[in-house]
């Protein structure tokens, strides 16, 4: 009443006042998630109020702490990469400076912050292609801006010093036409949920708003509709790529939390929690020994807590959930015969000898592109024994525009084939809408999984490639790769690895092999047992650009642009040829495996004081096997 009159009396000073006093003064928010995580980080509050920021792992310093947000010094330095501006825009540190600033009450952080936010309204506007480079308002950050960084940044500054009453509406204002802004221009897909998230959040928090209702429940709509839509039956995301699959995952927890916390539970139907749940399960049968999760499609290094993590806090902990989230000092592992799992929608086979942190574990590609975000990788593999990353994907570096990012989204940059020096070249499925046949075994003995590459090379389809992979338990993995000429010519063949490390040697212990030195407890051992009388030429390539790009791996989060091995056996001007590999996880100074063909094609192998037999023309057969 009070605001009201000073509003129609024109007493517009008495009613910022009001109007600052009712917001400063309203009842913190009580939901976890929009707590930055940890307490104060004053060396990085220091260097944020400094203007010294790092985004996409580039670093600028804005002198005086004047912060340019319509700047991106990858226009000078280059590569050009559009992400800088844009998630620079995102404002995380806030959360840093409002944690540390609720730690100290020191309040240069507020008065650093509130500098910032009144530079960020005034510098920046939507532009008419606002979704385009350079611009701020961008709909995937403003819907992050809301959901995050923008809310802990009110409620941690609120009822500072440093930020005056019109700063304090100026935000509460520039929400709201953010929000308006989301309303207008839904987009699609993982931004959609990022979207819907941030309208949702900015309209339930600020619930007096007259458009908030409306608002929260178009956003509840579109949250509700988008996780059914984008999640696949076996609980992967569309876009197939960890990743996004958290970003899903996140906005969907924080949405069904936000929703009961606030009392809107009611609204969101009860099979929504499972439905969280399979996302939850998908990264569990997917997680590497390290406990993270494989680098599928654009993906930097994604822990394993940050799912079972967000599950416990939001649908409950479980035993299962305990034993990830504890480095498996309490509870149990995922039940099951064996810990080897099939996706059969995202096309993800996980091969491991067990859920103990020194497992042997293999991940097989047999998947669709996904529907964003793609990589050139079917039937790819990635390697480990325990921690530690023997065969990589790395997952596609920084989303800059170089020949390097255009290198690692290719076939090339992945471990599997290429037909006369074309990478593989697919254009579909995006999505699987059946569960696509494996022929998945698992057993006490041993994994086994196939699939099947005969779509375009290059620009046309010269031949097929069928992978095959076994893993004999606990100990090697076997990959079988048949090239076969679907145009009835000859071609050339190559099969790529690639091992993060420039040490690596050919070993004279076996007709073909090569063997890493990570300096580490594990190096891997590669074995050719290849078509009697191929002529198969074995090279081991860093660092090399010319004539292609070859040895490097591409990081995106804590691994940079830096140099590797490929491992590459070719074979040149014949119809078909099948590569037989053996991959051998060794502990450094353990024998070496003793490796024997008889006769009739039978392999018999002794490692690691275990006898094996296989035939590499049945590898999915248990007549071999013991």
């Amino acid at each position: 009443d009070a605001y009201s009159r000073a509003v129609s009396d024109g007493d517009y000073a008495a009613a910022v006042r009001l109007l600052a006093d009712y917001y400063r003064t309203k009842p913190a928010v009580p939901v976890d998630y929009l707590v930055a995580i940890g307490s104060s980080y004053p060396d990085a509050a220091d260097r944020a109020v400094d203007g010294y920021m790092r985004e996409i792992n580039r670093d600028w310093h804005f002198e005086n702490g004047d912060i340019d947000f319509l700047f991106d010094p990858t226009a000078l330095e280059g590569p050009r990469n559009h992400e800088w501006l844009w998630q620079l825009n995102r404002h995380s540190w806030w959360k840093t400076l409002a944690n540390t600033y609720t730690a100290t009450k020191n309040e240069v952080y507020a008065y650093a912050f509130r500098k910032q936010l009144l530079a960020w309204i005034a510098q920046t506007d939507v532009p008419k292609n606002w979704n385009g480079p350079g611009s701020a308002w961008r709909t995937i950050e403003c819907g992050i801006r809301l959901l995050g960084s923008w809310q802990v940044a009110f409620d941690g500054f609120r009822h500072s010093e440093g930020l005056d009453d019109v700063s304090l509406l100026l935000m509460i204002a520039s929400m709201h036409r953010q929000a308006c802004h989301l309303i207008a221009h839904p987009t699609q897909k993982n931004w959609l949920m990022m979207e819907a998230n941030g309208v949702y959040t900015f309209s339930a928090l600020f619930g007096e708003l007259t458009d908030a209702e409306s608002h929260r429940r178009t956003a509840a709509e579109w949250l509700l509709r988008e996780t059914r839509s984008q999640i696949l039956p076996d609980g992967m995301h569309n876009e197939l790529s960890p990743d996004y699959q958290l970003v899903v995952f996140g906005c969907a927890a924080d949405f069904y939390s936000l929703a009961h916390s606030l009392g809107y539970g009611d609204e969101i139907p009860d099979d929504f929690a499972d439905l969280i749940r399979s996302t939850v399960d998908a990264a569990i049968a997917l997680s590497t020994p390290a406990l993270t999760q494989p680098r599928t499609n654009d993906c930097y290094t994604i822990h394993l807590q940050r799912y079972t993590g967000g599950a416990a806090a939001v649908l409950g902990d479980t035993s299962v959930y305990r034993y990830f989230n504890t480095g498996r000092t309490e509870g149990t592992p995922p039940a099951g015969r064996t810990a080897s799992r099939y996706l059969p929608y995202a096309g993800l086979v996980t091969m491991r000898s067990g859920w103990d942190a020194d497992a042997a574990y293999l991940c097989f590609d047999v998947g669709p592109l996904g529907m964003a975000h793609i990589h050139q990788d079917m039937l790819n593999i990635h390697l480990y024994r325990g921690d530690e990353e023997l065969i990589y994907d790395d997952g596609g570096g920084q989303y800059e525009i170089s020949e390097v990012r255009n290198y690692a989204l290719s076939s090339l940059a992945h471990n599997t084939v290429s037909v006369d020096g074309l990478p593989q070249n697919r254009t579909a499925p995006y999505q699987y809408t059946e569960p696509y046949d494996a022929h998945f075994i698992s057993c006490d003995a041993f994994d086994y999984a196939e699939g099947v590459y005969d779509d375009v090379f290059g620009q046309t389809k010269p031949a097929s490639h069928t992978r095959q992979v076994r893993f004999c338990k606990p100990g090697f993995f076997v990959v079988r790769d048949t090239l076969l000429s679907m145009d009835g010519d000859a071609h050339d063949y190559e099969l790529l690895f690639h091992t993060d490390t420039t040490q690596v040697r050919r070993t004279d212990a076996y007709s073909d092999a090569v063997m890493t030195d990570f300096g580490r407890k594990y190096d891997l051992l590669m074995v050719a047992l290849d078509d009697a009388g191929a002529a198969v030429e074995t090279q081991i390539v860093s660092a090399q650009t010319e004539p292609r790009m070859r040895g490097w791996y591409n990081g995106r989060n804590e691994q940079n642009l830096h140099p590797s091995t490929t491992v590459s056996r070719s074979v040149h001007g014949v119809k078909d040829i099948r590569f037989t590999t053996l991959l051998f996880p060794m502990r450094a100074g353990d024998p070496m495996p003793v490796v024997d063909v008889s006769a009739n094609g039978e392999v018999q192998v002794t490692f690691e004081g275990k006898s094996y037999a296989f035939c590499p023309d049945a590898l999915d057969s248990e007549q071999f096997s013991r």
